[in-house]
């Protein structure tokens, strides 16, 4: 007796589909006994680079810099707005307390008295968004700040279209870094991306600039 139409697209389903849910064990197999080879090879080699990335891009290590044992709170709705001092904790290796505490202070002496955009902008703000480190910190503020203990900055947004450096580990230099990017500051160790997101943007973010640590030679 002839099959169906609806016979035979429960068997094709059932030869051909497989639901990501599924166990991972199961996945396995079935992909294993798959007829089209050369569509299993380029599953095998994209997955080979998920997980054991060679192409350049960083690899990425979920750090809060020490928020969580701070006993600092979340600050706001929104979360916090903390990237600054995250990346500054991290990349320098001092507490985040003693980080946060400073740039709070360099931030409150910036909107006071500063007479750049950021620092104009913060002061119409007013509220916790003029003093609060948790709600942004202008470069006017933290730069001297890591000057003082020694590290220099490289500026890389000058650099011609098609020329500029992006968050990529075959494109930054070794060592301990605080990457600049628009409205956002992150670790880089060694080309491990030390964040709470990942921010790369698969590699095709441009970068602006970066700190590197008094040892580290760009």
């Amino acid at each position: 007796m002839a099959l169906t139409n609806a016979e035979h697209q429960r068997r094709w389903r059932k030869r051909n589909l497989i639901a990501l849910t599924a166990d991972a064990h199961e996945i396995a197999r079935r992909l294993a006994t798959m007829d089209d080879r050369v569509k299993l090879a380029l599953i095998v080699r994209l997955l080979n680079q998920q997980l054991n990335p060679k192409t350049g891009r960083c690899r990425f290590v979920k750090d809060d810099g020490g928020r969580s044992g701070s006993g600092i709170a979340r600050s706001g709705k929104d979360g916090t707005g903390d990237c600054v001092v995250r990346a500054v904790s991290i990349a320098t290796q001092k507490p985040y307390r003693e980080v946060h505490d400073a740039l709070t202070v360099a931030k409150v002496r910036n909107v006071a008295a500063g007479k750049d955009a950021w620092a104009r902008r913060a002061r119409r703000k007013g509220g916790v968004y003029a003093f609060s480190a948790d709600h942004g910190i202008a470069r006017e503020a933290y730069g001297p700040y890591l000057e003082r203990l020694g590290w220099k900055y490289t500026s890389t947004k000058e650099l011609p279209r098609g020329k500029g450096i992006h968050l990529r580990a075959d494109e930054l230099p070794g060592g301990r870094l605080i990457v600049s990017l628009p409205r956002h500051l992150t670790a880089v160790i060694d080309g491990v991306i030390h964040d709470t997101i990942d921010c790369s943007e698969e590699g095709r973010r441009r970068i602006r600039g970066f700190w590197a640590e008094p040892t580290a030679t760009p």
